[in-house]
């Protein structure tokens, strides 16, 4: 079955499906944006969906008031006179380095800085994904993915994660200080970096270990020489009302690609679905970094990191799983010069819906499946890396690179 499943799925096949797809992308954007009224749309939600809360947390920076976009209400006043419709209920719970990046947003009026956003974010993702597998079509291919539009039409930022995530550990080896650099940003979303001390340390990276501490400690310094510390204050004392949050339901669970939301909804306990999400971090950080420390391809390598900082976190989103575009990426760029496991592609067609098609199936059901899709993909990139012997060659992940392995 699995084996007729990658036949089927040839490079002709999915350009074709990519362009369907990013015909029917394009088609659902243009009536979205013509039943849009007064920056609201047809469903009543805020064009840009959470983009409301970077730009309304943008003005209050810009006015001096960055504390106060951790209150609530101070937060819905914004973006009420902003667009008078909207509804409580979009929080911000984001650490002050990413306050500090998005502060320019508000210079520009609402729907311009919404499209400058998406465009600026999107840029470096698409660069990333035709450097990582260069070829015709690959800009095509890479819109149509399933999780590029979602995370667009909400305005997120899975593009700025997925391009620090991804081209840092791709650059790892051959530009250690810049890979540490770029790496260390992510600490405007923390949770995404837990797996990285113990790759470059576990692997003796020490070069980027530096380069990434450094980059993380000036970005935290400079937003508190900036902003103050009462954001930062603010910050770490939302965080308790965030695991509430999480763990009692007030969170979309339906958006959540976590252990731990599975858990819960299944009818653990809160305890028992930690312990759960624990021991699967503890689980997939150490294969993962047995994977590095072997001898093998970058690339797949990088991908079995992606995948693992979505096990690792109970808190992601699928807005997140733009980064699944990775593992995918690499491993059809290392399929082009190398035979894959049977079962692989089928694998990786499973993780590209992943963003899209699990979200119906957990609103309905309350049943949530991503992140037994994403274990199923780790579980078949992880046996093709490990399956691969010393003497292959490394596909080139970016432009003029070919190195040998690690």
């Amino acid at each position: 079955m699995l084996a007729t499943i990658d036949a089927f799925i040839t490079p002709t096949r999915t350009r074709v499906a990519a362009y369907v797809l990013l015909a029917i992308y394009l088609a659902t954007t243009a009536v979205w944006l013509m039943t849009t009224h007064h920056l609201m749309d047809g469903f009543h939600q805020p064009l840009g969906g959470d983009f409301i809360i970077f730009y309304s947390a943008s003005s209050m920076t810009l006015h001096g008031h960055a504390a106060a976009a951790f209150d609530p209400k101070a937060l819905l006043a914004v973006q009420r006179a902003i667009i008078p419709g909207i509804r409580p209920g979009l929080e911000w719970c984001y650490p002050p380095t990413f306050q500090l990046l998005i502060a320019p947003l508000a210079l520009a009026p609402f729907p311009l800085a919404y499209a400058l956003f998406v465009a600026a974010t999107l840029a470096p993702f698409l660069m990333l994904i035709s450097m990582i597998v260069p070829g015709r079509g690959v800009l095509g291919m890479s819109c149509a993915f399933p999780g590029t539009f979602p995370n667009a039409w909400q305005g997120q930022n899975g593009f700025i994660t997925t391009s620090l995530f991804g081209g840092g550990l791709l650059l790892i080896d051959r530009r250690p200080w810049l890979a540490g650099a770029l790496l260390g940003l992510l600490v405007y979303k923390p949770q995404f970096g837990v797996l990285l001390p113990v790759l470059l340390i576990g692997t003796g990276r020490w070069k980027a270990t530096l380069s990434a501490a450094l980059s993380g400690g000036v970005f935290i310094a400079l937003s508190a020489l900036i902003l103050g510390l009462a954001p930062w204050l603010a910050f770490f004392r939302t965080l308790p009302e965030v695991s509430v949050a999480l763990a009692s339901g007030q969170l979309p669970w339906s958006k959540m690609a976590s252990v731990f939301v599975a858990a819960r909804w299944l009818g653990a306990d809160t305890p028992t679905a930690y312990g759960l999400q624990i021991v699967t971090a503890i689980v997939i950080a150490a294969a993962t970094l047995v994977a590095w420390r072997r001898p093998g391809d970058l690339g797949l390598k990088v991908g079995l990191a992606a995948l693992a900082a979505f096990l690792m976190s109970p808190y992601s989103f699928n807005y997140d799983l733009v980064l699944l575009a990775v593992p995918i990426a690499v491993t059809a760029a290392f399929g082009r010069d190398h035979d894959l496991p049977v079962g692989t592609k089928s694998f990786l067609l499973l993780a590209a819906f992943t963003p899209v098609l699990f979200l119906g199936i957990a609103k309905t059901t309350h049943l949530q499946l991503m992140p037994a899709a994403i274990l199923i993909c780790y579980g078949a990139l992880f046996r093709c890396a490990w399956t691969q012997g010393p003497a292959w060659r490394r596909v080139p992940l970016c432009a003029g690179a070919t190195d040998a392995l690690v």
